[in-house]
């Protein structure tokens, strides 16, 4: 039986209007986001730091996946694990109240997950990311989050994920109708100040 996602959970006020769910990269845990999460200081909001399931094969840290014996990746096991924990979420607070960000193979997760999600998001924000296969001719978004902001953000100088990963997913998903802006970044693989503010705008709901 598959367990649920840990996650660390914080708040800041005495009342919660908006939830803000963290998705970090390979190799990190659930306290890879917390300086984002401070550094955003937004009043009346939970925070969700998700942790990957999964122990990265070398090292510390871990994986929102890993290689099966027959060398495919294994996705449908974190994807039922993610939408156990949206559902969970879905039945506490407004959908259009809840903001997801990812980084790196999290940002992949906000791609290939979360804007498949049938519950229409207040925004989403995949940053240094990539598509797992963007050569695939495929429906990018749920119709429903045609409308939900999308924040792709990228450092031009990263060189591990390189920039061009998220031209190409800004592309089928702009190709698509959705709601979905590039903010390419002086920068390598990290996340700017600059593109946090733009982030905090959207959530503010500031013009």
């Amino acid at each position: 039986m598959l367990k649920l996602l840990q996650y660390d959970y914080s708040q800041i006020g005495n009342s919660i209007d908006k939830v803000i769910v963290a998705i970090h990269g390979w190799k990190g845990d659930k306290t890879s986001m917390s300086p984002i999460i401070r550094m955003l200081k937004i009043e009346n909001t939970g925070y969700y730091l998700l942790e990957a399931p999964y122990k990265v094969d070398q090292g510390e840290g871990r994986s929102w996946s890993y290689k099966k014996s027959n060398g495919m990746w294994e996705v449908e096991e974190p994807k039922i694990l993610l939408q156990n924990f949206f559902s969970f979420l879905f039945e506490k607070f407004s959908s259009e109240n809840i903001y997801v960000l990812g980084f790196s193979q999290g940002a992949m997760i906000c791609l290939e997950f979360v804007l498949f999600l049938d519950h229409k998001l207040g925004g989403v924000f995949p940053i240094c990311g990539f598509l797992h296969q963007p050569e695939l001719n495929i429906n990018r978004i749920h119709p429903i989050q045609k409308n939900t902001p999308i924040l792709i953000g990228h450092g031009q100088e990263d060189d591990i994920v390189p920039a061009a990963s998220s031209k190409i997913a800004y592309d089928l998903l702009s190709a698509q109708g959705a709601n979905v802006e590039l903010f390419l970044y002086r920068g390598r693989h990290k996340i700017s100040v600059d593109y946090m503010q733009k982030m905090k705008k959207i959530i503010e709901n500031e013009n």
